[in-house]
């Protein structure tokens, strides 16, 4: 009997709350800051991907940016790394091999490394690239030698 109104409690407090379900709780590794630790350290708008894997874990470091470095499940391999800081003007001179892309209505370059195609050291196929953009006043820069550039291009268009 004990059992069955603890389940009715926690199911009632799941329906009546569903923020509970919905929240995508972020693996930090390395005892690194978590992100709102951060946002409370800097004076731009700190803006993190929705659309990350779940068995990525973070590691974040702030000085001289801020830096999320988004690793693997075994916390082995950069899967792709974000970097912020305060915004300032871009335009296509500032970029002038890299290809535009839009991000959710902002104008975006994106550049494919120069040795894109070809295998690492590890055996591993380099993809993607860079990618930068403005975003509500922060710089953004990400980058990923493991991620495709639809796949950068996902997870920029994800950010908050």
């Amino acid at each position: 009997m004990a059992y069955q109104i603890r389940l009715f409690i926690i199911l009632t407090l799941l329906i009546s709350n569903p923020m509970i379900i919905l929240a995508k709780e972020i693996k930090y590794n390395h005892n690194c800051k978590t992100i709102s630790e951060i946002k409370k350290e800097v004076d731009f708008t700190v803006l993190t991907p929705k659309k990350i894997p779940d068995d990525w874990t973070l590691d974040t470091k702030t000085s001289p940016w801020v830096m999320l470095h988004y690793m693997d499940s075994k916390d082995t391999k950069l899967m792709v790394a974000i970097h912020q800081r305060m915004g300032f003007p871009l335009s296509n001179d500032d970029f002038p091999s890299a290809q535009q892309v839009d991000i959710n209505g902002k104008k975006g370059y994106f550049q494919k490394w120069i040795d894109s195609g070809k295998v690492d050291k590890k055996g591993d196929t380099i993809t993607g690239g860079l990618l930068r953009w403005i975003q509500d006043g922060t710089y953004i820069e990400m980058d990923s030698s493991r991620l495709s550039e639809e796949k950068m291009l996902e997870i920029a268009r994800s950010m908050k």
